[in-house]
């Protein structure tokens, strides 16, 4: 049988162990270099990148160094440390139904966020934005040495001010162990929108920076 909705301060300690299950990168976090393979419309190319904290440099063609940067900017900053208690944690919310997608907690934030949490993993996330909605399902998960999570397999939808869904983006991301640090190995994004499109990124060399 399905649970009760939960009581505020037990949806806010679900939340919190589910955040803080996943992976992230030290705030002095020195950064990296790689060899970069790129693909995108058809074309690999082939260049490097220097990473400062987690902001990164590549060295690529003009047309396509900024896309290349947007994805390695986004799994690093998903990686990035923010105390949970300064970020969903500062905004009051309740639990609701327990289904097959776990427990639903409602956020009362500017973007009306409501995530799910299975088995003390996140597998959801819903946010309402001023184009639209987001939806993220977190399919699969890596887990590390310590049994920390990296998002492995996940699906982004977005859907249009009238509630239509116009653009599909699947995801899997792969990541190896540098040091004491695991870092992005490859990334493979599969898009359906107004066409099919297809990105792929690999470091390969990975070096920490001293």
């Amino acid at each position: 049988m399905p649970r009760p909705p939960l009581e505020g301060i037990t949806a806010w300690s679900l939340l919190k162990e589910a955040r803080e299950r996943i992976y992230t990168l030290p705030p002095d976090f020195p950064g990296f270099q790689a060899k970069l393979a790129f693909y995108w419309q058809g074309v690999w190319h082939w260049g490097e990148v220097e990473v400062q904290g987690f902001f990164p440099k590549a060295k690529l063609m003009e047309d396509v160094k900024p896309l290349a940067e947007r994805e390695l900017a986004s799994i690093l900053g998903h990686r990035r440390p923010i105390p949970f208690e300064q970020g969903e944690g500062r905004w009051p919310m309740r639990g609701l139904e327990d289904g097959p997608l776990g427990v639903r907690i409602a956020l009362e934030d500017p973007f009306h966020s409501h995530l799910w949490v299975r088995e003390g993993r996140l597998s959801l996330i819903q946010r309402r934005l001023e184009e639209g909605e987001l939806r993220l399902h977190l399919l699969s998960w890596k887990e590390t040495h310590d049994e920390r999570l990296l998002p492995h397999r996940f699906v982004l939808v977005q859907k249009n001010a009238r509630g239509e869904i116009h653009r599909v983006e699947i995801y899997r991301d792969e990541y190896t162990r540098v040091g004491p640090y695991w870092l992005p190995r490859e990334r493979q994004v599969e898009v359906e929108g107004e066409r099919l499109g297809s990105l792929m990124i690999r470091l390969e060399e990975l070096e920490v920076r001293k």
